[in-house]
């Protein structure tokens, strides 16, 4: 009789939520399928639910398209090797719109974003694969807004930024991995006051996700 570790348990769970949420999913879209529908439906639908590697996707004037029609549904990666879901989002009318998750091969969540008609909006997190949170930020129309911390791999912080409709504003934090300080500022009105400490204080790509 094989006996499982905390961790090993913990993990096949995950996987069988995974595969329980993705089978739900499918389930849906099988009697979906059960009734008659033409091509240009299956852009349409909100309950398809394809492969994005074994789908035909186009791009068009900044709209996902499938069957030349703007895509409403949601698409999902596997990893290659376990057949896992990597990867699951979420579309409406072509634009980004909704729920997107990615995950570690483990199964373990490692984003959580949204989107709304194409525009980031509201909270992204990220992990990282040991569990802790590498990043928490906040969005409104796409742009950066309010609180947006990042912690290293050990779970200290290293950045505590706040923004308003995308730009710096209030109090700016940056430290090192051993703790020390690297900036220390703060943006009022355009104008900034205190110890910059580094010239990499531009906002870095905030997101995993390949678009």
């Amino acid at each position: 009789m094989q006996i499982l570790t905390s961790t090993e348990a913990g993990s096949m769970a995950r996987r069988a939520r995974l595969r329980s949420s993705v089978m739900a999913l499918l389930l849906a879209v099988l009697v979906w399928g059960c009734i008659q529908h033409s091509p240009e439906d299956l852009a349409e639908s909100p309950t398809v639910l394809l492969d994005k590697n074994a789908t035909p996707l186009h791009l068009g004037e900044g709209l996902l398209l499938v069957n030349g029609k703007p895509f409403s549904g949601k698409l999902y990666t596997l990893f290659e090797s376990s057949r896992d879901t990597a990867e699951l989002t979420s579309y409406q009318n072509g634009k980004e719109h909704g729920e997107w998750k990615k995950f570690y091969p483990s199964g373990q969540l490692r984003e959580r974003r949204f989107f709304e008609q194409g525009q980031k909006t509201g909270e992204y997190i990220a992990w990282w694969e040991n569990g802790k949170k590498q990043l928490h930020y906040f969005f409104k129309d796409d742009e950066y807004e309010g609180s947006c911390k990042e912690w290293n791999e050990e779970g200290r912080l290293v950045k505590a930024m706040h923004y308003k409709n995308g730009h710096e504003e209030g109090p700016q934090q940056l430290w090192y991995d051993n703790g020390k300080i690297r900036a220390n500022y703060v943006i009022e009105n355009g104008r900034r006051y205190g110890l910059l400490g580094t010239k990499n204080c531009v906002n870095v790509s905030d997101s995993i996700f390949s678009k």
